[in-house]
C-alpha cells in the first residue's frame, strides 16, 4: 500500500531522547540520570512523594508517571494497571549490506515468523534496514535470525535492541489525587502494533499541561485539571483504541490459513484502505473493513480459531 506523500519518519530514538532532555533542562527541569522511582506515596499534608531505588525521597505537588511498561507506581496511586501479561518480548536489528531497499515498510505474518504478532522491516538507507519482531511464543532471537538469514543473506548486524511490546490497551482511569499516568504505563498504545510514540507523546503533553495547572491552582481548585486530562485524551483517542482492541483480539488467534484468507479480502480493498487509512488513527479503516461482506463471511472461521487458541 502507498500514500501520495510520506506519513512517517525514521528517527534515531537515542538522539531524540537526548534532544528532548536538553529542551526540558533549558526550560528549568532537573534531570536525574540512573534514578528509578520505586514507590509512590502521599504525605500527611497531601503532597506527593517518590522514593528512588537508592532510598532518596522527593516531594512534589503532583507526579506524572510516564515510566513505561511494567510501572508499579500507578497501582500504588490507587489506579488499575495495564494487563502486564500482554507484554510480548521483542527484538530488533540494525542491518546493513542488503540489496537495494524500496521506500516501503514490509510486514511478515505467520506462525513460523512471529506467532501471535508480526515481524517488520523498515528501510533506513539504500542498503540498510531496521528489522525486528515480537512474538507471544517461541524464541524471538531464533525467529529473527531465521528471518534475516532468509530475506537478507549476508547482511551485517550493526546493532541490536531488545524490549517489550504492550498490546493490552489503556487502563480505565488515568488520574487520582496529585497523580497522572501517561504513555505505556497507562496502556496508551496501539494494540494492533504496540506503537505508542504519537499517542503516548500527545497524552504526555496533555498530562504535563494538566499537572502544571494543578500545581499552580493548588490542591482544592486543581483537581478539575487532572480529571480534564483523563476526559480529553479519551475523547481524542478512545474510539480508535477500542476498535484497535477489537482488531487485535480477532487477529491474535488466527491460523495461517485464516490469515491468508483475511489478507486476500484486504488485498481486494487496497485502494479504499490507501484512501482512508491512517497509521495512528486506525479506527475508521478498521470499522470500514469489518463491515465488508467478504470479511463477515470469515467470522465463523475466526471464531473457531479463537476458541482453538484458548485451549492450545
Amino acid at each position: 500500500m502507498k500514500k501520495p506523500s510520506p506519513i512517517a519518519l525514521i528517527v534515531n530514538r537515542t538522539k531524540l531522547d537526548q534532544f528532548l532532555a536538553k529542551q526540558a533542562i533549558a526550560k528549568g527541569a532537573v534531570l536525574r540520570a540512573n534514578a528509578r522511582a520505586s514507590k509512590f506515596g502521599r504525605g500527611g499534608d497531601g503532597t506527593a512523594t517518590l522514593t528512588l531505588q537508592d532510598g532518596t525521597t522527593i516531594s512534589s505537588k503532583v507526579v506524572v508517571d510516564a515510566s513505561g511498561a511494567g510501572s508499579r507506581l500507578t497501582e500504588q496511586a490507587g489506579l488499575d494497571t495495564p494487563d502486564w501479561t500482554q507484554l510480548m518480548p521483542g527484538l530488533q536489528y540494525e542491518i546493513s549490506g542488503t540489496a537495494k531497499q524500496d521506500a516501503l515498510v514490509e510486514l511478515f505474518f505467520g506462525s513460523h515468523r512471529a506467532p501471535g504478532f508480526f515481524a517488520w522491516s523498515i528501510p533506513t538507507g539504500d542498503h540498510a534496514a531496521r528489522v525486528g519482531l515480537a512474538s507471544r511464543r517461541g524464541n524471538v532471537k531464533k525467529l529473527l535470525d531465521q528471518l534475516v538469514g532468509e530475506k537478507w543473506p549476508g547482511a551485517a548486524i550493526e546493532g541490536t535492541k531488545s524490549g517489550s511490546v504492550l498490546v493490552s490497551g489503556p487502563i480505565r482511569k488515568c488520574w487520582s489525587y496529585n497523580f497522572l499516568v501517561a504513555g505505556d504505563a497507562a496502556g496508551q498504545v496501539k494494540q494492533t502494533t504496540g506503537g505508542g510514540i504519537v499517542i503516548g507523546g500527545r497524552c504526555g503533553q496533555m498530562a504535563g499541561k494538566a499537572a502544571a495547572s494543578f500545581a499552580s491552582a493548588g490542591s482544592e481548585g486543581g483537581v478539575g485539571f487532572l480529571r480534564e486530562y483523563d476526559k480529553n485524551w479519551k475523547e481524542l483517542f478512545g474510539s480508535d483504541l477500542r476498535r484497535m482492541s477489537m482488531a487485535r483480539k480477532v487477529f491474535a488467534g488466527l491460523t495461517d490459513e485464516t490469515l491468508d484468507r483475511l489478507f486476500a479480502v484486504l488485498k481486494d480493498n487496497v485502494s479504499e484502505i490507501e484512501e482512508i487509512g491512517d497509521m495512528d488513527f486506525q479506527g475508521k479503516v478498521i470499522g470500514r473493513m469489518f463491515r465488508k461482506k467478504e470479511l463477515v463471511k470469515l467470522l465463523p472461521r475466526v471464531a473457531a480459531d479463537s476458541i482453538r487458541s484458548i485451549f492450545s
